[in-house]
């Protein structure tokens, strides 16, 4: 009896020195976790979300876009994940790599297929960017380090202020 009493415990302090070491089990790691190398951040949305809608999403620029033809091709990533936009506040995070980024903004996606080409800005609107801390008039330059994840790349989407690309640059296609 005494012999089982020893096991049962020993099982026992085992299991809870596994537990312990386990530093919270599988928790799903946070959005602007300790591997990530890019940026994070929290989107508040305002506004009346449109029936078309199909997607949002964050991109990230290098330099900012002067032609419709620079919205698509140098876009990062080159094809973005979508961010939750049902709540009034949501947090992301987006993969690129080190750099400085003169323009990151939120993107609305009206429903329609992509082509990965200029005539996608008839389907793709300016939700909102990322503004200068200093200036919010203009947009804020975030710089991703070797390694690391710039936090705090935090900003607005107004659904009810949705701006064409040709607000920003010269494009072509409508």
């Amino acid at each position: 009896m005494l012999g089982t009493l020893y096991r049962v415990a020993a099982v026992a302090l085992i299991s809870a020195s596994a537990f312990a070491a386990c530093d919270g089990g599988l928790q799903p790691e946070p959005i602007c976790g300790p591997t990530l190398i890019g940026i994070c951040g929290t989107i508040h949305f305002h506004g009346t979300i449109p029936d078309s809608t199909d997607n949002v999403f964050v991109a990230a620029y290098a330099t900012f876009p002067q032609t419709c033809t620079d919205l698509i091709a140098n876009r990062r990533p080159f094809v973005p994940g979508s961010v939750p936009y049902t709540d009034s506040v949501a947090d992301y995070s987006v993969t690129l790599p080190p750099a400085v980024y003169a323009w990151v903004l939120a993107v609305w996606k009206k429903t329609g297929t992509l082509t990965l080409t200029p005539a996608d800005t008839a389907l793709l609107r300016v939700a909102g960017y990322y503004r200068n801390p200093a200036d919010t008039a203009l947009p804020g330059v975030v710089t991703v380090p070797a390694g690391g994840a710039a936090a705090n790349i935090d900003f607005r989407v107004a659904f009810d202020s949705l701006r064409p690309a040709t607000d920003f640059v010269t494009c072509t296609a409508r």
